[in-house]
């Protein structure tokens, strides 16, 4: 499966194997992001399949984000494929349920 990080309105969504081959493709790609916006948009619910690796990856982001005092929102709870993966890693609340595309 291939792997791509699509502009979709401003949301950013993840497609594909979002696995250790593209792992710090992911973190450069938000790092520099969160370096320049206030709000930023991740959409997982065309994940594939995660592994331990590109949790922490996610776990990154948020931590830079909160540290910076960015908004972030992570779509995609709804995704069984990575779902019990997050709920495992204790990152289920990286989900945001208020976010409202407009």
């Amino acid at each position: 499966m291939n792997f791509e990080i699509i502009n979709n309105k401003g949301i950013f969504e993840i497609r594909g194997h979002f696995t250790n081959a593209y792992t710090n493709q992911v973190a450069d790609f938000f790092n520099n992001l969160l370096d320049r916006y206030y709000e930023i948009t991740i959409c997982l619910k065309q994940v594939k399949r995660m592994d331990a690796k590109a949790l922490n990856v996610m776990q990154f982001i948020d931590a830079k984000a909160k540290r910076r005092s960015k908004v972030l929102f992570v779509l995609g709870k709804d995704n069984k494929r990575i779902k019990k993966q997050f709920e495992a890693a204790n990152l289920i609340n990286i989900f945001r349920n208020d976010y409202d595309s407009k």
